[in-house]
């Protein structure tokens, strides 16, 4: 099968005219046009530098921008994300881009943008707070904030390894790092009115500031840590002791009424003093975080060292009333310890109800009595019953004294008594028994009850009535004396009338210039001056020629004749 084809002129069939032939046109020379290049037009320029411009910009913040990290905090109070600054000693080194909630719904995260200047703060434990207004005990801070508003203060830290989540302090840090000075730990017993920001003083001058505080649940200690600034801290030593100077120290003794305080401002917001102990110049300083006791007053910081306790008992079979936990325990004078309970008991063979009073007392406050009776100095438990015992021997007893007849207050005296029986000190127990003996009270009760039973035998009737008669006798006495008093009295006047004339006379005669008796006196002291003179210049002849108290006095000689044995 062939293929298909065009038909030509061969094909044509007989009969056909084969169509005229046409001739194309002849072609006219091309004209060659050179086409001018496109042109920018000027309406581009604007979006292209735009371009430019937000690719530099861009750029540069990329470069510029340091790391992001987020911080909790309890509330977003005053933080705006894109305003809020992030400063480091007053210098912004970046700004919040972010505020949200947290899972959970209970905190606030805030994402922080930092400058590259300050990407080496964004460390492990570097610390973040908001500063806003604050009014407190230690002052006021953040005012500058009332205009600019809160923004976010940074400690950085100086570890090396980075971070990107944080916990914000809800109270800016007292002491930030590299503050000249160092930190101290008090261990106390009581809180009082201290805060942190509360002073710290030495000879009453501020040298530091409490920075905080904090109570261990687990073994229920509390501590307060206090910041000594520079150059102070030297000040601190191994042999300083520190108390609570908060509010007035008021002492009522023997000796007056003595109000201590350091300041104004620690009566107000509480306060810390410290002070060396006598004899304790020339010592190091102590090396920070150095851990010491916080006492309640200068008197007990500053008492020599206590040593262990001994706890003792004693049952009086009276009452106790005026005495209460914390009233002193004295031995001649010198408190030695304190009460720590008081417990009421039953004595079935007297059927009495006596009282026993626990106390801690410290041997070694007596000092030079325990040295010398034992022998030893150190502090020894058994050494301590020992020397108890030899103080019951010698005759000393427990016994109730009145401390202030106006509050009713007593206290426990160890003294030795001459009337109270023979006893020991009783170690069956846990706890030693010192004997003891009625109270003051109990013996000034019974002499009272004397004093008015011979006041109530005194018959104030009958001496009543003798004195209403005596007194009418007296009235009746004088009434008739009257006439007669008169009388006296116009004698007296007469009297005084005579003498003032005779004064007058003796005035005119005597004292007056022109008196004669004041001539004679004046004629007198004259005659007696030159009585004087002679003595005198006999005197000064017997001391020249004292020969002449045998020989009597030599002829003057002649005037020439003394002259030529002059010459």
């Amino acid at each position: 099968m062939s293929e298909p084809r065009d038909p030509g002129p061969e094909d044509a069939l007989p009969g056909d005219t084969p169509p005229l032939a046409q001739v194309p046109p002849a072609l006219a020379e091309p004209i060659v046009r050179k086409k001018n290049p496109a042109r920018l037009s000027l309406v581009w320029i604007v979006p292209i530098l735009a371009v430019i411009i937000g690719a530099s910009l861009l750029i540069n913040t990329l470069l510029q921008a340091g790391p992001e990290v987020l911080i909790e905090f309890r509330t977003a109070e005053g933080l705006e994300p894109g305003k809020t600054e992030v400063r480091y000693k007053e210098v912004v080194i970046g700004r919040v881009e972010s505020v949200t909630l947290s899972d959970d719904h209970q905190r606030v995260l805030v994402g922080v943008r930092f400058d590259r200047s300050a990407a080496g703060i964004a460390v492990e434990d570097t610390l973040f707070w908001v500063v806003r207004p604050r009014f407190g005990t230690a002052g006021v801070s953040g005012l500058g904030t009332l205009l600019s508003g809160a923004y976010i203060g940074v400690d950085a830290g100086v570890s090396e390894k980075p971070r990107k989540r944080y916990v914000g302090l809800e109270m800016p840090p007292f002491v930030l790092r590299g503050e000249p000075g160092r930190t101290f730990v008090l261990r106390a017993n009581d809180l009082g009115s201290l805060d942190v920001g509360s002073p710290v003083y030495y000879r009453r001058t501020r040298v530091g500031r409490v920075a905080g505080y904090t109570l261990d649940p687990k073994n229920d200690e509390l501590t307060v840590q206090v910041f000594i600034e520079s150059p102070y801290e030297p000040l601190v030593t191994q042999q300083v002791r520190f108390w609570n100077a908060s509010g007035l120290d008021l002492t009522l003794n023997a000796g007056g009424l003595t109000l201590n305080t350091q300041a104004l401002t620690s009566v107000l917001a509480g306060g810390i003093a410290f002070e060396r102990l006598p004899g304790s110049e020339g010592q190091p300083a102590a090396p920070a975080g150095s851990r010491f006791f916080l006492f309640d007053d200068r008197r007990t910081a500053l008492a020599p060292p206590d040593g262990p306790a001994l706890t003792v008992r004693m049952v009086f079979d009276h009452s106790v009333r005026g005495l209460t936990v914390g009233s002193p325990v004295d031995f001649l004078g010198i408190e030695i310890g304190s009460v720590r309970s008081l417990a009421p008991n039953y004595d079935p063979k007297r059927k009495r109800y006596p009282v026993e009073v626990t106390a801690d007392i410290y041997p070694l406050r007596v000092g030079k009595v325990r040295e010398a009776m034992l022998g030893k100095a150190e502090p020894d438990a058994a050494a301590d019953l020992l020397f108890l015992k030899m103080l019951v021997d010698h005759g000393v007893r427990a016994q109730l004294r009145t401390a202030n007849l106006l509050t009713g207050a007593q206290y426990v005296a160890l003294d030795f008594t001459t009337k109270a029986a023979r006893a020991t000190l009783d170690t069956s127990g846990s706890t030693p028994l010192v004997p003891s003996v009625p109270g003051d009270l109990n013996d000034l009760q019974p002499q009272i009850a004397s004093i008015v039973a011979s006041i109530s035998k005194v018959p104030f009737d009958e001496i009543g009535r003798d004195l209403q008669g005596t007194l009418r006798q007296t009235q009746a006495a004088i009434r008739e004396l009257s006439p007669e008093a008169q009388k006296a009295l116009a004698e007296v006047q007469r009297t005084l009338s005579s003498v003032q004339e005779s004064l007058a006379r003796l005035d005119r005669n005597v004292l007056d210039e022109t008196a004669p008796m004041q001539r004679n006196v004046e004629q007198t002291m004259i005659e007696l001056q030159r009585a004087a003179q002679s003595l005198r210049a006999l005197g000064d002849y017997l001391q020249r020629h004292p020969e002449s108290m045998l020989r009597g006095k030599r002829a003057d000689p002649p005037v020439g004749a003394t002259g030529e044995k002059a010459r």
